[in-house]
This record gives structure tokens, C-alpha cells and sequence, in this order.
């Protein structure tokens, strides 16, 4: 799945391309968006908080994910 080229970091984990991605000031007033990406998972987007743990929390549930083969 080709995404967007917007403020992403994509990083790699056993093969699998994650995005972590926070974009600001969406347009119509839309409010911010943090979301992970799992690429292989193309249905599957996780939405964290603001806060760091937030944004570790979610990271290793990716990584715990991909760990378990759920995108093989």
C-alpha cells in the first residue's frame, strides 16, 4: 500500500514497514490524527494519545503483533 508522503517515520520490524505518523493542522478544522500503520496490514490502523506512553504502548502492540506472523 503506497502512503502518502506526509510527516511519517517509517520504520522496519522482521521485514514489515510500520508507519508512525502525526499530522496537525488537517484541513476543515478536522482535529489531529496519530495513527500506526502496519503497510502489510492495509486494513489495520492503531490511534494513539498524545503522550509518550501512549505512542509506546501502541508501538509495542504492532511489534507484539508482527511477532505472533498476523501479516504473513
Amino acid at each position: 500500500m503506497k502512503l502518502p508522503d506526509m510527516n511519517n517515520i517509517y520504520v522496519t520490524h522482521k521485514g514489515k514497514e510500520v508507519s508512525i505518523a502525526q499530522h496537525r493542522e488537517r484541513p476543515h478544522g478536522l482535529p489531529d490524527e496519530h495513527e500506526i500503520a502496519c503497510i502489510e496490514a492495509t486494513d489495520t490502523i492503531w490511534y494513539y494519545g498524545r503522550s509518550l506512553d501512549s505512542l509506546i504502548n501502541r508501538l509495542i502492540e504492532v511489534r507484539d503483533n508482527i511477532d505472533k506472523g498476523e501479516y504473513e
